[in-house]
């Protein structure tokens, strides 16, 4: 087996003398019970000592005739007990290679061929866990309880005053009897040896009661229900108990989030203010733990609080939403062709921003840029969502449809750029390039970004990465002459603020909040501290930090330290002091590997000027923002290497196909972001030849992802439809069944209609809910249709078992396959 070439474990063995090497390729081929020229000579040794010395003692006339006897009784009793002592030294080594290798490995290892249903998920069950959290859940809910009360209750009350509604607070705060369950764990082997690293499948629905006074109206919320994949990052790793410092806990994507309203019911229900609730729980759970936001515990006294507290960002993604094409016409008109007004909402985590609207478009050109810091690109998904503006009040926006990308790949080979289908809408693309860039201290990067900037007449562009963490303030001046103040710290960098929790009545506030900002030019941009009392937005204390002293500090960093504050527009000095630290990082890129006659080569993708559109943001952007970096790229697209490989088969007709399978270069990625990257249904750049059908032929590609468990059909073309008379040219559509339940009206699926036309181009692409163990059982049939008469007669058809072309290992197939007669119900195996 390829995954356990090179695996090996190294054994005490018995014989204290010397140690043996163990693999796990012993145990399959007998090699672990064949001993070596030296174990052969010393059992030989060994059993010859005692015949040798009794002969010896006899030949001399030393002992006696019994000691005849005894030899065979003493090479009888060597011999056995050096089996037996072998015996045990395997059972011994066999354990402990079974008790440190893969599951997978040693159930392999033992069967010569397994079935192919047969499935080793990286994704395991723990039951022993929710059991572990049932039993615990009343301690846990009191705590949730209490944190949610401290913490997650000035933050709603905040964004509540935003749409002019204050005075919320909790009443009643119960969790429910039903606790939360684990669906499955992940656990990451590939990471830094200080830390562990696991993903977890959180399911909470329980019978919540949740109630609250807004305005002094009493409200609630019952059945709140979240699910989402929650990743949990142990570091640094301790010699001393508790043996892990630290835990960060976080959600990589905003998790799905449901509940039922009561209380004055017919007030909630209604479309706005019920919109509005939605909203703010939407953004208080990702202002809490979706990323960049996470949840950090300290666990040992020996850890300071900002080694795990302050934000480390792994790299910067520069994501450019270039164009779109083919989009759906949701604005009808008599008089002309219906058109869209499109705009794109990009989100990665917590972090959205949203493109301007084009109007009357359908091929729409946004040349539009925004970037994202990310923190863990492993897993993380980047979401694209777009839209057509109504100016109508009241009404939603219609969905033109949406698309996902795993960054995991882009981390890796540094560049993406790709035509992407638009999924839940009827046809759609959209072209989407990413740059990532990484983390260095080399000062050599913040000149090759400044000289890039000044090349490409941008200000905006972003040229380093700033982590800021603020730990407390002490001896705060009182905003109102009664009480103490309720500080809380906003940070500001450029155009971008960011804030700490507020603290009610205290003149010495602690915050331990750790925040991240990408930095235009270090060299003249400032960090900006204003303390503010959150009551009467009175400002207490303000610091401004030159960035240029950060970068004449020891690998650009300042460690934790008071900095006294200003309280006063004379700028007068007060025995107010700010605690703060801080990290300054650069952007550099990473070499980007092309395809140059089928050699892989390292180059550095140059930027080029193009016409830029500046960065909206988003009204539901965490981060909050006047304006996004401007950044521009390249227009020249870099294609991920591939190499082709063709496969003839036959399927249940005795028709001839095609089957090209592509493998993109370097390591691969966890499951689930190598399952979602195969979602990517790109334009073919090199097609294979079409059949030579006598009804035509259709080009088809299947994509199934395990980690979604959705299978993708994309048609893209149908070529040489026959023409029986010159005045017959049809008027082709196609459709689509998943068998054996036909009747099922839900798996129909049907493309555009294309009048007089015998090689019509589609490219639609159709989604089916199906899991792993369905391929098996479940065929596709694709009919090519014609309209010109009101039965639709059947131009022709082919039937596939999915399970031929796509599975676990070949997650993607594109091919062409001959059209046959149409196959009359009852005659499908």
């Amino acid at each position: 087996m390829a995954d356990r070439q090179g695996d090996e474990l190294r054994l005490l063995d018995i014989d204290n003398n010397s140690s043996a090497l163990v693999t796990e390729a012993e145990v399959t081929d007998g090699t672990l019970d064949k001993p070596t020229v030296r174990q052969t000579v010393w059992r030989v040794t060994k059993g010859l000592v005692p015949v040798v010395t009794i002969y010896a003692l006899g030949f001399w006339r030393v002992a006696s005739v019994s000691a005849w006897v005894l030899v065979p009784f003493f090479f009888c009793l060597s011999v056995v007990r050096d089996l037996l002592s072998n015996a045990g030294r395997i059972k011994r080594r066999r354990a402990q290679l079974a008790a440190a290798a893969d599951e997978k490995d040693l159930i392999t290892a033992n069967v010569a061929e397994l079935p192919s249903w047969v499935f080793f998920p990286d994704i395991h069950r723990a039951e022993w866990l929710n059991q572990i959290i049932k039993q615990m859940w009343p301690m846990i809910s009191a705590y949730a309880q209490s944190t949610i009360k401290k913490t997650v209750e000035p933050m709603v009350a905040e964004s509540l005053r935003e749409y002019k509604i204050n005075n919320f607070a909790f009443d009643k705060l119960r969790l429910g009897s039903i606790p939360p369950k684990i669906g499955g764990v992940k656990v990451y082997d590939k990471v830094s040896r200080d830390q562990i690293m696991l993903d977890i499948d959180v399911i909470f629905a329980s019978d919540s009661d949740i109630s609250f006074y807004v305005s002094g109206v009493p409200c609630g919320i019952k059945d709140f229900q979240i699910r989402g994949m929650m990743r949990v990052v142990m570091k640094p790793l301790l010699t001393t108990s508790p043996l892990v410092g630290g835990m960060q806990i976080f959600f990589l994507n905003q998790p799905d989030i449901d509940y039922d309203l009561m209380g004055v019911a017919d007030i909630l229900d209604m479309p706005g203010l019920n919109d509005v609730l939605k909203k703010v729980i939407s953004q208080q759970v990702a202002a809490t733990m979706v990323l960049p936001n996470k949840l950090p515990i300290v666990l040992s006294n020996e850890i300071a609080a900002h080694v795990v507290k302050l934000p480390e960002p792994e790299g910067v993604l520069r994501v450019h939403i270039f164009q779109a094409k083919n989009l759906v016409a949701k604005d009808m008109s008599l008089i002309r062709k219906g058109k869209s007004d499109p705009y794109v909402i990009v989100t990665l985590g917590a972090q959205q921003y949203r493109t301007h609207t084009i109007n009357n478009e359908l091929n729409p050109k946004w040349d539009y840029w925004c970037e994202f810091a990310s923190f863990s690109p492993r897993g993380q998904v980047l979401k694209l969502k777009l839209y057509d503006e109504d100016e109508m009040v009241g009404k939603k926006h219609s969905n033109l449809g949406r698309a996902s990308i795993q960054i995991g790949n882009v981390a890796k080979t540094g560049y993406f750029d790709k035509w992407i289908n638009l999924e839940d809408t009827k046809h759609g693309m959209i072209h989407v390039r990413m740059l990532w860039l990484d983390l260095t201290l080399e000062q050599s990067a913040l000149k090759r970004a400044l000289t890039e900037t000044q090349e490409l007449r941008i200000t905006n562009l972003s040229s380093a990465v700033v982590m800021v963490y603020v730990d407390s303030a002490i001896n705060l001046p009182n905003a109102r002459s009664q009480s103490k103040p309720d500080p809380l710290v906003r940070v500001t960098v450029g155009q971008t603020t960011q804030a700490t929790v507020g603290k009610l009545r205290t003149e010495r506030p602690v915050y331990e909040q750790g925040f991240t900002f990408l930095v235009n030019n270090p060299e003249t941009d400032t960090i900006e501290f204003k303390v503010i009392d959150q009551k009467t937005n009175t400002q207490l204390g303000l610091y401004v930090y030159e960035l240029s002293s950060l970068l004449l500090a020891q690998n650009m960093r300042v460690d934790t330290q008071p900095y006294d504050l200003i309280i006063d527009s004379k700028n007068q000095q007060h025995d107010s002091k700010l605690l703060f630290c801080m990290q300054l990082k650069f952007l550099k890129k990473l070499p980007v590997l092309v395809d140059v006659n089928d050699d892989t080569a390292s180059v550095t993708k140059p930027l080029s000027r193009q016409t830029s559109v500046q960065s909206t943001k988003s009204v539901n952007s965490v981060i909050t923002s006047a304006d996004v970096s401007e950044i521009q790229s390249s227009a020249v697209g870099v294609n991920t290497p591939t190499d082709g490989m063709s496969r003839t088969s036959s399927i249940k007709r005795d028709s001839t196909v095609s089957r090209n399978s592509h493998a993109g270069g370097g390591d691969q990625e966890p499951l689930i972001e190598q399952a979602e990257t195969t979602e990517l249904l790109n334009e073919p750049e090199e097609e294979p030849a079409p059949g030579t059908g006598i009804l035509g032929s259709i080009q088809i590609t299947l994509t199934f992802s395990v980690a979604r468990q959705r299978l993708n059909v994309t048609i893209h073309k149908v070529v040489n439809l026959p023409i029986k008379e010159p005045s017959d040219i049809p008027d082709p559509y196609v459709k689509l069944y998943v068998l054996p339940k036909k009747e099922n009206s839900n798996t129909k699926r049907k493309t555009e209609t294309y009048k007089d036309n015998c090689n019509p181009v589609y490219e639609e692409t159709f989604e089916y809910i199906m899991g792993v163990a369905e391929l098996n059982s479940k065929q596709l049939e694709v009919t090519v249709l014609t309209k010109k008469t009101w039965h639709s007669p059947v131009l022709g058809q082919i039937v596939l078992n999915i399970c031929d072309y796509v599975n676990i290992n070949t997650p993607s197939y594109t091919g062409w396959f001959d059209l046959e007669a149409e196959i009359k119900e009852g005659t499908v195996g």
